[in-house]
């Protein structure tokens, strides 16, 4: 059975850090693709910088030269607020052959109770988290065995630290910083073709149009 690696997010932008993260996951051997999961409208972030489908573009653009990665619509094209439980089911009907393992970090681990019917995600699903250089192993473990008890895979996998988030990008772009080796040189032409994160109005912008990369799963 094949084993689906899912990275999951709002990408607004997607950067070096999340395809890092991707790329750990397949050098791991733990699975054999990623696919990253864009979301429309998360029940945690309702009031996102840009568009649903800018986001997607950026998603698109940063994994079109990469191996064994690829960007999945599921998310985005959805109605309503977005759960994992109802990815998880899609996913399954439309890949009935396929493991979905969830890509998260510790932090993460920590609020997994939550994410609606979690004791329902997680015999959809398993788990690789993401350790950091510099967390605490032994408390995440003992967390990670409480949700063992209940049902859920986990496993770990120790990445590289990269200091970059999303957050730190979308301000750098407003003070007008550069933000070369942050995002991939194409995610950076396009935040700076489509103006994004200058004056916080991105979320306004027209929709993009061409999302013709995506596997419409």
């Amino acid at each position: 059975m094949r084993r689906i690696g899912l990275m999951g997010g709002s990408f607004d932008p997607v950067h070096e850090g999340h395809l890092n993260l991707a790329r750990a996951a397949l050098a791991s051997g733990e699975v054999d693709h990623v696919v990253f999961l864009p979301t429309g409208n998360p029940p945690h972030k309702p009031d996102m910088a840009t568009c649903k489908l800018d986001r997607l573009r950026m998603v698109e653009l940063a994994v079109g030269e990469e191996r064994g990665m690829s960007v999945s619509r599921e998310e985005i094209d959805r109605g309503g607020v977005i759960y994992t439980i109802d990815t998880l089911n899609n996913l399954e009907k439309r890949m009935p052959d396929s493991r979905f393992v969830y890509l998260i970090g510790a932090d993460t681990l920590r609020a997994l109770e939550t994410w609606r019917q979690i004791d329902e995600v997680i015999h959809h699903c398993d788990f690789l988290v993401m350790m950091r250089e510099g967390e605490t192993r032994k408390d995440v473990q003992r967390l990670a065995e409480g949700w063992a008890a209940r049902g859920a895979q986990i496993r770990f996998l120790t990445a590289p630290r990269m200091d970059v988030s999303s957050t730190q990008i979308r301000h750098l772009v407003e003070a007008g910083q550069p933000i070369d080796g942050l995002v991939p040189e194409a995610v950076a032409a396009y935040i700076a073709s489509r103006g994004l994160y200058q004056d916080r109005l991105g979320k306004n912008q027209a929709e993009a149009g061409d999302t013709k990369r995506s596997i419409p799963f």
